[in-house]
């Protein structure tokens, strides 16, 4: 009985953060409470990364080439370049750096220079970043990955993100403009958070956003929800089903389409990110992380978490670790 509390236990401190998983459900009002923006500048080389915590990061290129390479949830390397959008958890390990990087460089974060202010002319970076001081968002951010944009591979998307980025630097030109700015400023950055999510859904395939991400989603919403509440529950694809009001095949058709991966895939996923998230922060054994994980054996936890991130947990730990040291 006492076992079973500790696990329920764990369930309500680690899990409650994945609640709003399903970012193609965009349709509900989308808050972006506390969101702030900042202009920052850098000059070849360089090596810098984000602040990390409980933020989701929006990085708007207006001038430069550099690239963000990032280990979490997978490694991956996005070369960024003028007109280029790219969101990024602060929760994930990344840097951002010129090419090729210099890695004898520490890792130091951007300045943060008002929208007010402008950025030296002589910088060969410029970029405009918002800030979405939510865990929630920068969970739902670390489990996708990186969401990458530019003119050419979101033509639309990027044009409106653009858009609004041109409406937010006229909210700080001139005076009379503070009443209502914070409002003004939430709502830019929930019409930025909007057309990301849209990339999203074209780049898999939508043909129309609107029709297939935004109506058709509920069902695989309510889904999400509901094991995002216990995902160390014996959930089936049936028990699913039924609470997303369909039939097994058209669930999973649903569920791959919206969130990329199967339900099941999903789940295991979600449950290995929040455990690599405790093995990293804290003296986690491998025997405890098998069992938040809800596998039956440390040697089956391995087994998993080396195919989702590439590396045992112990290894992962350590060179995280590492690279924190290093910065």
């Amino acid at each position: 009985m006492h076992a079973m509390t500790n696990k329920k236990e764990k369930e309500a401190n680690g899990i409650q953060s994945f609640r709003n998983l399903d970012a193609s459900d965009i349709r509900a009002d989308v808050r972006m409470d506390g969101v702030y923006f900042f202009r920052s500048s850098a000059s070849y080389p360089f090596r810098k990364r984000l602040d990390p915590g409980d933020y989701s990061y929006c990085v708007m290129v207006r001038r430069g080439h550099f690239r963000l390479s990032i280990d979490f949830p997978e490694p991956r390397f996005i070369d960024l370049a003028p007109g280029s959008i790219v969101g990024v958890s602060g929760l994930a390990p990344h840097r951002l750096h010129s090419v090729p990087e210099p890695e004898a460089m520490p890792l130091d974060s951007f300045q943060r220079v008002p929208i007010t202010e402008e950025i030296a002319a002589e910088s060969d970076v410029e970029l405009l970043l918002g800030v979405v001081p939510s865990e929630n968002i920068a969970l739902t951010n670390l489990i996708i990955g990186p969401i990458y944009l530019s003119r050419e591979s979101s033509p639309e998307c990027a044009r409106r993100i653009w858009k609004a980025a041109e409406l937010l630097d006229e909210e700080f030109v001139g005076a009379g403009q503070e009443y209502g700015q914070a409002i003004i400023v939430r709502r830019i950055a929930e019409i930025i958070l909007i057309n990301m999510t849209r990339s999203i859904l074209i780049a898999r395939g939508e043909t129309d956003a609107r029709e297939a991400g935004l109506v058709k989603s509920r069902g695989v919403s309510t889904a999400i929800r509901a094991f995002l509440d216990a995902p160390l529950e014996n959930w089936s694809i049936d028990r699913l089903a039924r609470l997303a009001g369909m039939s097994r095949t058209k669930f999973t058709e649903e569920f791959r389409r919206i969130v990329g991966r199967t339900p099941m895939q999903t789940l295991a996923r979600m449950r290995l990110t929040l455990v690599a998230r405790k093995i990293l922060a804290e003296d986690t054994s491998v025997e405890e992380a098998a069992d938040l994980a809800g596998y039956s054996s440390a040697a089956a936890f391995i087994r998993a978490f080396s195919r989702e991130f590439g590396t045992t947990p112990l290894q992962w730990r350590k060179r995280h670790l590492a690279s924190i040291e290093l910065s």
